[in-house]
C-alpha cells in the first residue's frame, strides 16, 4: 500500500486509478489536514463488502440458533485469527 499527498493524487489521479485497478493495490491519500482516505478497487470494495455481509448473516444465524460464546473465548478466537 502506497501514500501519497492530495497534491500528487490530483495531478497523477488516472495513473493511480490505473494502479489501484490494474495490481489491486490500495492508496492513502493524505491532506495538510491529516485528513485521509484510501482508493481501492471497484472489485475489491464488492469483494470485502460480500465477506462482511456474509460474516454478519453467518452470525445473526448463529445467534437465533443459540450458538454464542463468551467474550473470553471470543478473545482468543481473535487473537488466534490475528496470529495466523
Amino acid at each position: 500500500m502506497q501514500a501519497v499527498n492530495y497534491s500528487h493524487a490530483r495531478n497523477n489521479l488516472k495513473a493511480i486509478i490505473d494502479d489501484v485497478c490494474d495490481n489491486n493495490e490500495e492508496v492513502i491519500i493524505t491532506t495538510k489536514n491529516d485528513k485521509s482516505v484510501i482508493v481501492l478497487s471497484m472489485d475489491e470494495y464488492n469483494r470485502t463488502h460480500a465477506e462482511i455481509k456474509k460474516s454478519v448473516q453467518i452470525s445473526l444465524e448463529q445467534i437465533e440458533r443459540g450458538e454464542t460464546m463468551s467474550i473470553d473465548e471470543a478473545f482468543e478466537l481473535a487473537m488466534k485469527s490475528y496470529r495466523d
